[in-house]
């Protein structure tokens, strides 16, 4: 394997909606913050109220999920040694592109203003011009078209049941393989994303939290490379 792709997929990140931008609490919300409505991430924790009639409503607002999964992500020793690409594909079919070399803040408010000045900008440069996100408005599919993984993997608690050693084997196989995490907190992938999938597969006998799944999916792949990265913990 030369490159594991991690793709946060259907991931509850993307600005207020128009539908609900008039709402109160979001109108409330952006006067504290000193934007506009439609300039902040929509986050279940202040909108929930306004949140109530949107389409797949429990599955959106969750910007903390794709915080914790990036954090995981671009720490992990796979990302320090240049063997992790990470995606962020967004229920509202944008793609975040990430720099191996990106830093994100850890506090959870500081990392949704850098991603609202993404979504104004379109991407975040060093001081040098060294180019760490972009954001770009495309689907899911155009990204693996884009990409062209030779195997594509998606972790759900519906797939098949895979030991991690094993799952990792089967990425290893593979020179530029795909895994798929979800990115939403309840629910279930759309049809088109399934279908994407060569294998969908389940790592434990129950739902696990996607920041927990992601970690153990890179300390999977890591442990099966260790000859080049060095000692792992023991799965």
């Amino acid at each position: 394997m030369e490159t594991l792709h991690l793709v946060i997929a259907e991931a509850a990140l993307e600005l207020v909606p128009k539908v609900i931008q008039g709402h109160p609490a979001v109108r409330r919300h952006a006067s504290k913050l000193g934007k506009r409505p439609g300039e902040i991430l929509l986050d279940r924790s202040h909108h929930h109220w306004a949140m109530r009639d949107l389409p797949d409503s429990l599955k959106r607002g969750r910007p903390d999920i794709v915080h914790f999964i990036l954090l995981e992500a671009l720490g992990s020793p796979l990302n320090m040694m240049g063997r992790l690409r990470t995606w962020v594909a967004t229920y509202d079919d944008h793609v975040l592109e990430l720099s191996p070399r990106t830093r994100l803040p850890r506090v959870y408010e500081r990392f949704k203003g850098l991603v609202e000045k993404l979504y104004v900008d379109g991407e975040v440069r060093t001081e040098s011009g060294e180019r760490l996100m972009a954001l770009r408005h495309m689907t899911l599919q155009s990204l693996v078209a884009e990409i062209k993984p030779d195997k594509i993997i998606l972790l759900s608690e519906k797939g098949e049941r895979l030991s991690l050693r094993a799952l990792a084997g089967e990425l290893h196989k593979n020179s530029e393989p795909m895994a798929i995490i979800g990115g939403f907190p309840h629910s279930g992938f759309r049809p088109e994303t399934m279908a994407l999938a060569d294998k969908i597969v389940s790592i434990f006998e129950a739902p696990l939290e996607a920041w927990v799944a992601a970690s153990r999916l890179l300390c999977a792949v890591e442990e099966m490379l260790k000859g080049d990265i060095g000692p792992s913990p023991t799965l």
